[in-house]
Protein backbone atom coordinates (compact mmCIF):
# COMPACT_ATOMS: atom_id res chain seq x y z
CA UNK A 1 0.00 0.00 0.00
CA UNK A 2 3.02 2.30 0.79
CA UNK A 3 4.44 2.02 -2.59
CA UNK A 4 1.37 2.43 -4.48
CA UNK A 5 1.12 5.45 -2.54
CA UNK A 6 4.38 6.37 -3.33
CA UNK A 7 4.02 5.31 -6.86
CA UNK A 8 0.72 7.56 -7.02
CA UNK A 9 1.74 10.52 -5.41
CA UNK A 10 5.43 10.29 -6.46
CA UNK A 11 4.10 10.56 -10.62
CA UNK A 12 1.63 13.12 -9.68
CA UNK A 13 2.06 15.40 -6.77
CA UNK A 14 5.25 15.03 -6.21
CA UNK A 15 6.22 16.21 -9.33
CA UNK A 16 3.55 18.92 -9.71
CA UNK A 17 3.82 20.69 -5.96
CA UNK A 18 7.32 20.04 -5.51
CA UNK A 19 9.61 20.41 -9.00
CA UNK A 20 7.80 23.53 -10.13
CA UNK A 21 6.83 24.73 -6.60
CA UNK A 22 9.53 26.74 -3.92
CA UNK A 23 11.66 24.23 -2.39
CA UNK A 24 13.30 25.30 0.78
CA UNK A 25 16.65 24.13 0.12
CA UNK A 26 19.25 25.43 -2.01
CA UNK A 27 20.33 23.09 -5.35
CA UNK A 28 23.54 20.91 -5.24
CA UNK A 29 24.75 21.17 -8.73
CA UNK A 30 26.10 18.12 -9.99
CA UNK A 31 28.27 18.44 -13.07
CA UNK A 32 27.84 16.38 -16.52
CA UNK A 33 30.74 14.43 -15.65
CA UNK A 34 30.34 13.69 -11.81
CA UNK A 35 26.79 12.25 -13.03
CA UNK A 36 28.18 10.02 -15.36
CA UNK A 37 30.57 8.38 -12.70
CA UNK A 38 27.92 8.01 -10.05
CA UNK A 39 25.58 5.48 -12.57
CA UNK A 40 28.36 3.99 -15.24
CA UNK A 41 28.61 0.41 -13.85
CA UNK A 42 31.97 -0.49 -12.24
CA UNK A 43 32.66 -3.74 -14.14
CA UNK A 44 30.95 -5.52 -17.29
CA UNK A 45 29.82 -8.64 -15.97
CA UNK A 46 30.18 -12.03 -18.27
CA UNK A 47 26.91 -13.69 -18.32
CA UNK A 48 28.51 -16.42 -19.67
CA UNK A 49 29.03 -17.77 -16.06
CA UNK A 50 27.54 -17.06 -12.29
CA UNK A 51 28.69 -13.96 -10.23
CA UNK A 52 30.64 -15.53 -7.15
CA UNK A 53 30.22 -12.84 -4.14
CA UNK A 54 34.17 -11.37 -3.40
CA UNK A 55 34.06 -9.32 -0.09
CA UNK A 56 37.32 -8.36 -1.98
CA UNK A 57 35.60 -6.98 -4.99
CA UNK A 58 34.19 -4.41 -1.93
CA UNK A 59 35.67 -2.07 0.88
CA UNK A 60 34.46 -2.97 4.16
CA UNK A 61 34.23 -1.03 6.75
CA UNK A 62 32.86 -1.80 10.19
CA UNK A 63 31.46 -4.78 8.64
CA UNK A 64 29.39 -3.18 5.95
CA UNK A 65 30.14 -3.15 2.68
CA UNK A 66 30.59 0.34 1.30
CA UNK A 67 28.49 0.55 -2.00
CA UNK A 68 28.67 3.72 -4.43
CA UNK A 69 25.49 4.47 -6.73
CA UNK A 70 27.46 2.68 -9.75
CA UNK A 71 27.37 -0.65 -7.87
CA UNK A 72 23.19 -0.80 -7.79
CA UNK A 73 22.93 0.54 -11.63
CA UNK A 74 23.65 -2.73 -12.77
CA UNK A 75 19.92 -3.93 -13.24
CA UNK A 76 18.48 -3.26 -16.51
CA UNK A 77 14.48 -2.99 -16.40
CA UNK A 78 11.46 -4.66 -18.65
CA UNK A 79 8.33 -2.97 -18.97
CA UNK A 80 5.42 -5.01 -18.04
CA UNK A 81 1.57 -4.72 -17.33
CA UNK A 82 0.28 -4.37 -14.00
CA UNK A 83 -3.29 -5.02 -13.43
CA UNK A 84 -2.99 -3.88 -9.56
CA UNK A 85 -2.25 -0.76 -10.75
CA UNK A 86 -3.66 -0.63 -14.67
CA UNK A 87 -0.61 0.63 -16.21
CA UNK A 88 2.49 -0.35 -17.83
CA UNK A 89 5.57 -0.60 -14.75
CA UNK A 90 9.17 -0.98 -15.46
CA UNK A 91 10.04 -4.35 -13.51
CA UNK A 92 14.09 -4.93 -12.56
CA UNK A 93 15.57 -7.61 -13.56
CA UNK A 94 18.83 -7.73 -11.23
CA UNK A 95 22.57 -8.47 -12.28
CA UNK A 96 24.21 -11.83 -10.67
CA UNK A 97 26.49 -9.15 -8.58
CA UNK A 98 23.59 -7.38 -7.55
CA UNK A 99 21.74 -10.83 -6.35
CA UNK A 100 25.08 -11.50 -4.45
CA UNK A 101 24.78 -8.36 -2.50
CA UNK A 102 21.25 -9.06 -1.06
CA UNK A 103 21.26 -9.73 2.25
CA UNK A 104 24.29 -7.92 2.91
CA UNK A 105 25.43 -5.41 4.74
CA UNK A 106 25.98 -2.36 3.23
CA UNK A 107 26.66 1.63 3.74
CA UNK A 108 25.29 3.79 1.22
CA UNK A 109 25.77 7.65 1.04
CA UNK A 110 23.47 10.28 -1.07
CA UNK A 111 20.68 12.57 -1.11
CA UNK A 112 17.79 12.90 1.68
CA UNK A 113 14.31 12.70 0.30
CA UNK A 114 11.87 12.72 2.98
CA UNK A 115 8.23 11.90 2.55
CA UNK A 116 6.37 13.83 5.28
CA UNK A 117 3.86 14.78 2.54
CA UNK A 118 2.08 11.19 2.61
CA UNK A 119 1.95 10.40 6.45
CA UNK A 120 4.36 8.00 6.90
CA UNK A 121 7.59 9.47 8.71
CA UNK A 122 8.76 5.69 8.98
CA UNK A 123 10.95 5.56 6.30
CA UNK A 124 13.07 8.45 3.80
CA UNK A 125 14.04 7.61 0.03
CA UNK A 126 17.74 8.11 -0.68
CA UNK A 127 18.87 9.26 -3.88
CA UNK A 128 22.04 9.43 -5.68
CA UNK A 129 21.06 12.66 -6.58
CA UNK A 130 19.35 16.15 -5.00
CA UNK A 131 16.07 16.29 -5.24
CA UNK A 132 15.37 18.10 -8.34
CA UNK A 133 17.08 15.79 -10.10
CA UNK A 134 16.21 12.61 -8.51
CA UNK A 135 13.97 10.07 -9.90
CA UNK A 136 10.51 12.01 -8.76
CA UNK A 137 11.06 15.27 -10.48
CA UNK A 138 14.67 14.73 -12.71
CA UNK A 139 14.11 11.97 -14.72
CA UNK A 140 16.43 9.79 -13.48
CA UNK A 141 16.42 6.06 -13.39
CA UNK A 142 14.86 3.72 -10.34
CA UNK A 143 17.94 2.63 -9.83
CA UNK A 144 19.49 6.02 -8.48
CA UNK A 145 16.51 5.69 -5.24
CA UNK A 146 16.56 3.22 -2.30
CA UNK A 147 14.05 3.05 0.45
CA UNK A 148 15.63 3.82 3.87
CA UNK A 149 13.87 1.96 6.44
CA UNK A 150 15.44 2.62 9.88
CA UNK A 151 15.65 0.71 13.01
CA UNK A 152 14.32 3.65 15.25
CA UNK A 153 12.41 7.18 14.36
CA UNK A 154 15.05 9.31 12.35
CA UNK A 155 13.48 12.32 13.44
CA UNK A 156 13.28 15.23 11.10
CA UNK A 157 16.02 15.62 8.05
CA UNK A 158 16.16 17.91 5.46
CA UNK A 159 15.38 17.44 1.64
CA UNK A 160 18.77 17.17 0.02
CA UNK A 161 21.01 16.70 3.51
CA UNK A 162 23.76 15.02 2.16
CA UNK A 163 23.58 11.34 4.64
CA UNK A 164 24.98 8.07 4.90
CA UNK A 165 23.08 4.59 5.77
CA UNK A 166 24.06 1.27 6.67
CA UNK A 167 21.93 -1.45 7.22
CA UNK A 168 20.81 -5.06 5.17
CA UNK A 169 20.42 -4.81 1.42
CA UNK A 170 17.20 -6.05 0.16
CA UNK A 171 16.26 -6.57 -3.20
CA UNK A 172 12.41 -5.92 -4.31
CA UNK A 173 11.49 -7.10 -7.55
CA UNK A 174 7.69 -7.42 -7.97
CA UNK A 175 6.21 -5.15 -4.50
CA UNK A 176 4.85 -2.00 -5.43
CA UNK A 177 5.01 -1.15 -1.76
CA UNK A 178 8.57 -0.43 -2.28
CA UNK A 179 11.10 0.68 -4.14
CA UNK A 180 13.58 -1.67 -6.07
CA UNK A 181 16.25 -1.27 -3.00
CA UNK A 182 15.69 -1.53 0.04
CA UNK A 183 17.79 -0.88 3.19
CA UNK A 184 16.03 -2.41 6.23
CA UNK A 185 17.23 -2.03 9.91
CA UNK A 186 18.81 1.04 8.38
CA UNK A 187 20.79 3.66 11.02
CA UNK A 188 22.22 6.80 10.02
CA UNK A 189 26.21 6.95 9.99
CA UNK A 190 27.19 9.58 12.46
Amino acid sequence: MRSTLLFLLGGFFLVQMSCTGDTSTAEVPIDTDDKAKIIAPTTTQDTSKPYVFKPTDYTIKDGYLQLKWQDLSQVKFEDKYNESVEEYILFPVFSDTLKALSGKKIQIEGFVIPFEETGDESFVVLSAYPYLQCFFCGGAGPETVIDILPKEKLGRLKTDQRLTFKGKLRLNADDLDYLNYILDDAELVK
